[in-house]
């Protein structure tokens, strides 16, 4: 199986996000409003599921096959005696991470997409994320998605972690 990769556009390639300047940050800003989309059509596709009315039950089905699925190649390979995420793995979390804040978007109406400005040591500083939101002003899953499947492999986190972030997502925005 050939995943699609989470390539940037190419004037970003090679700059880390925390030296991008607003300019750059709104190119990615476009470009990931643009793919956002189809990226999740296609993961949707690739790994044979349905979007539902029922977001809870798709994240648990989801998550347990994605799971599943980056256990073996392309999405992993054993280094040093130690499973580790490849570059497919990687893009394989930032697509479920996509399908679980549609969800949230679609639930909670009034949270928008925005770019992380300040703070500057912020790890998620001019990258998309929802806003605002309570206590932190966003909330970027992307990285979280990516540290969750380097988690599994670990035997860290299990398959459900997608769903106990749209339950505690849900939780905070409902008590503010």
């Amino acid at each position: 199986m050939e995943y699609p990769l989470f390539i940037p556009p190419k004037e970003l390639w090679g700059k880390q996000t925390i030296d991008w300047n607003y300019d750059e940050a709104k190119v990615y800003f476009k470009w990931f409003i643009e793919i956002k989309e189809d990226r999740v059509n296609n993961f949707l596709n690739i790994i044979n599921e349905k979007r539902t009315s029922n977001h809870q039950n798709d994240l648990k089905r989801i998550g347990k096959k994605v799971s599943e699925l980056i256990q073996s190649s392309p999405f992993s390979r054993i280094e040093n005696e130690k499973k580790i995420l490849t570059n497919e793995g990687a893009a394989i979390a930032a697509d479920i991470s996509l399908l679980l804040s549609e969800y949230i978007l679609n639930k909670h109406p009034e949270l928008k997409w925005g770019i992380v400005r300040k703070p500057k040591r912020d790890i998620s500083v001019n990258l998309p994320a929802i806003m605002p939101f309570p206590r932190y002003g966003h909330l970027e899953l992307m990285k979280d998605s990516i540290v969750s499947c380097r988690n599994i492999l670990q035997y860290k986190e299990n398959s459900i972690v997608w769903l106990e972030t749209y339950n505690d997502v849900n939780f905070r925005l409902e008590k503010k």
